[in-house]
């Protein structure tokens, strides 16, 4: 699975993100080339919402459309 993903940590607003997240998906889903994924990880800092984009351009707009107080501060490419 290829593209690039964040995540966002327990403290954020996960229900914002998802609505944001499948309003995003939703408005491209005629241009979108590869994968869209979001789901929840635990690992030992606690709980995580990641998200996946199928290209930096596209996680450069979504991540422009939440406010800055949410945007997560790393992103990481999948190839």
């Amino acid at each position: 699975m290829s593209g690039f993903e964040t995540r966002f940590g327990a403290d954020d607003d996960a229900e914002r993100i998802k609505t944001a997240f499948y309003g995003f998906v939703g408005e491209h889903a005629a241009g979108v080339d590869g994968d869209a994924h979001i789901r929840t990880e635990i690992d030992p800092t606690g709980q995580k919402l990641l998200v996946r984009l199928w290209s930096e351009e596209a996680m450069d707009a979504f991540l422009r459309g939440l406010s800055a107080t949410t945007r997560p501060q790393r992103r990481a490419c999948y190839e």
